[in-house]
C-alpha cells in the first residue's frame, strides 16, 4: 500500500491526480491521509545567497524523508509527502558539494526519494515554469511515479524516455520523459512488490 500525506496548503486536486497516477502504475492500494502542517524541523538554515535569490523559506527533503518514515501507518508499504513548499537538498558528487557550493548545499528540488527506502517527497513549487496548470499537472504525475520507483528500489534509467531517468537538473528531461516506465524497470518492479 502506499500512502499520500498531503502537506499544509497543498491543492486537493494535486493530491488526487497523484494518487490516480500511483494507482495506474503500480500494483498497488493508494490512500489520502489527512493533511498534516509542515514540521518546522525541516525549514532550511538562512543562507544569505539564496536568500537574496528571493526564494523565501524552504524545506529540507531529507529531514521530511525521516518525519514521513517515522508517521508511516502500519500496514503500508511506503508513503509520499505532497507539498506546494520549496523543497531542498544538499547535492554532492562523489561525497563533496558540488560548485558552486552556496547554490548546491541548499539546492531546490522536485522531489526525493529514498532508494530503496519508505518514504519520498515531492513539491509543486517548482513545476510550473514555463507551462499551464494541464503541464504541472503531467509534470506531478512524471515525477511522483518517479519517486516511489526509487522507493521500490530503481535507479536512474539510462534509457532516454524512462521515467527513472535522472532530471539532470533540468525540466526538460521531466516533459520529454514518456508518463510510463521502461520494459527493465517495469520487469524489476513486478518482482519487487509481488
Amino acid at each position: 500500500m502506499i500512502v499520500i500525506q498531503p502537506f499544509a496548503t497543498v491543492d486537493t486536486a494535486h493530491v488526487n491526480e497523484v494518487k490516480k497516477a500511483l494507482s495506474q502504475h503500480y500494483a498497488l492500494q493508494v490512500v489520502i491521509l489527512p493533511t498534516q502542517p509542515l514540521p518546522r524541523t525541516a525549514q532550511t538554515q538562512y543562507i544569505p545567497e539564496i536568500a537574496r535569490l528571493g526564494l523565501g523559506n524552504r524545506y529540507r527533503a531529507d529531514t521530511l524523508l525521516r518525519h514521513l518514515k517515522a508517521m508511516k501507518p502500519k500496514g503500508a508499504d511506503y508513503i509520499i509527502g505532497l507539498t506546494n513548499q520549496d523543497i531542498s537538498s544538499t547535492k554532492r558528487i562523489k561525497g563533496k558539494i558540488k560548485h558552486p557550493t552556496w547554490l548546491y548545499t541548499d539546492w531546490g528540488l522536485f522531489g526525493l526519494g529514498a532508494r530503496p527506502g519508505e518514504s519520498c517527497v515531492v513539491s509543486t513549487f517548482r513545476l510550473y515554469r514555463y507551462t499551464d496548470e494541464a503541464g504541472m499537472r503531467k509534470r506531478l504525475r512524471k515525477i511522483a511515479i518517479h519517486e516511489i520507483g526509487h522507493n521500490i528500489g530503481l535507479r536512474h534509467c539510462p534509457k532516454a524516455h524512462c521515467l527513472m531517468r535522472d532530471a539532470l537538473e533540468k525540466m526538460q528531461t521531466i516533459d520529454e520523459a514518456k508518463e510510463a516506465l521502461c520494459d527493465s524497470c517495469r520487469r524489476i518492479v513486478k518482482k519487487r512488490i509481488q
